[in-house]
């Protein structure tokens, strides 16, 4: 699947990826600290590898005092067009999006992604790889 950001580049989803953001939180109420020492710890799944990763940190909360939004979603997006490579020494460029959001049963995950990741900017975040 291809998704085109803002900025016209044309990336293709490598896989996709969401979890309950509270999902480790056994007893209790989410707090300031809470939310910040997990967000410290979000992580992808490993077996995508060692990739450049952002997390988009604009409304991250929901309308619950202290509460980040209930899912967080993954999105491993590559293109097999280096960025800035004078001396053609890549085979391409990865990137892993990280954000959180709410449930949207009635959107299909294109669509979730496509929100998601529409105005990352590629050439700042997204790293070059070699085969």
């Amino acid at each position: 699947m291809k998704v085109k950001l803002q900025s016209g580049k044309e990336v293709v989803v490598e896989a996709f990826h969401f979890t309950a953001t509270y999902s480790g939180l056994i007893v209790g109420a989410p707090t300031v600290q809470s939310n910040e020492k997990m967000i410290q710890h979000l992580t992808y799944p490993r077996e995508w590898g060692n990739r450049p990763c952002i997390l988009k940190k604009a409304d991250m909360y929901s309308e619950v005092k202290n509460q980040l939004k209930p899912l967080v979603y993954s999105v491993w997006l590559s293109s097999g067009e280096p960025i800035d490579d004078l001396e053609n020494q890549f085979d391409g460029c990865a990137l892993v999006v990280m954000w959180f959001g709410q449930h949207q049963p009635h959107k299909s995950i294109y669509d979730i992604i496509v929100e998601g990741v529409k105005n990352v900017d590629w050439n700042e975040f997204a790293g070059n790889y070699q085969l």
